[in-house]
């Protein structure tokens, strides 16, 4: 590497020192630049946080209505739980009508039976008595009497 002499250092070394002149310059504009960007993205950051406030009322409108939709399901089951005891109740006065039916129709076939037993007990002496009479008598058997007129 062949070396240099004073002169050429010097011309090379005022070239660099050239070069820099505008870097001062460079360095403000890259650095309004850069905080034109860092200002956008804090913007853009701003935008957000502002689409995640409303985000956060909307959520917080959804689960006020849900509340209110609980609350309105709350009172529909309360509604539900009453008519549900109603039935129950005419359930069971049901259940007591149909056991009264029930006695009343035991009873009446009770009645039925005691009724067409003493018709027939009726019938049985009705004929001995006929038989009686017959046996007893020559006379032939009255025919029914007219009725008179007054």
């Amino acid at each position: 590497m062949a070396t240099r002499s004073v002169p050429e250092r010097v011309n090379v070394l005022e070239e660099a020192v050239s070069a820099l002149q505008h870097l001062p310059q460079d360095l403000a504009a890259f650095r309004a630049e850069v905080n034109v960007r860092f200002d956008q993205v804090d913007a853009r950051f701003d935008h957000v946080d502002a689409r995640f406030d409303q985000v956060d009322a909307r959520f917080d409108q959804v689960d006020a209505r849900f509340d209110q939709v609980d609350a309105r399901f709350e009172r529909v089951d309360s509604r539900f739980d009453r008519i549900d005891t109603q039935f129950q109740r005419i359930d069971e006065q049901f259940e007591r009508i149909d056991a009264r039916f029930q006695r009343i129709d035991d009873q009446f076939e009770q009645m039925y039976s005691q009724m067409r037993m003493l018709h027939e007990d009726l019938i049985g002496r009705i004929k001995a008595l006929g038989e009686e009479r017959h046996a007893g008598t020559t006379t032939p058997p009255r025919s029914p009497r007219s009725k008179r007129k007054r």
